[in-house]
């Protein structure tokens, strides 16, 4: 007869211990922020060779764009698939590439050979 009352007991004091849900405040989950347009962004162009994608990133060796204040030499830019789909991406090939300078990072806007 004890047991049964110290296992009532034990899972009314679990139960009590676990309150209410509704009442604690829910904390943000990490979701995923929404990114801002980048179409009002002005667009360099430059040309270059590409060294490598990886994912989403696109590494270029380029000439630079003084216009966007860009050095020549090598960056990493976001590139996304609708820009990959109908362009050349495979390492050692010549391009000509626009792009603009995003909050985030450097992005690819168009891509396509060079000659």
């Amino acid at each position: 007869m004890n047991f049964r009352r110290f296992l009532i007991f034990s899972s009314l004091f679990a139960l009590a211990a676990c309150g209410d849900a509704s009442e604690r405040p829910r904390t943000k989950s990490a979701a995923v922020e929404a990114v801002a347009s980048t179409e009002a962004l002005p667009s360099y162009e430059a040309q270059g060779v590409i060294s490598s994608l990886e994912g989403q990133i696109l590494t270029l060796d380029h000439d630079g764009a003084s216009a966007a204040g860009l050095k020549p030499g090598r960056n990493q830019f976001k590139a996304y698939a609708d820009v990959l789909a109908e362009a050349p991406i495979t390492p050692g090939d010549r391009v000509k590439f626009q792009f603009k300078k995003t909050p985030t990072g450097l992005e690819v806007s168009k891509l396509e050979p060079r000659d």
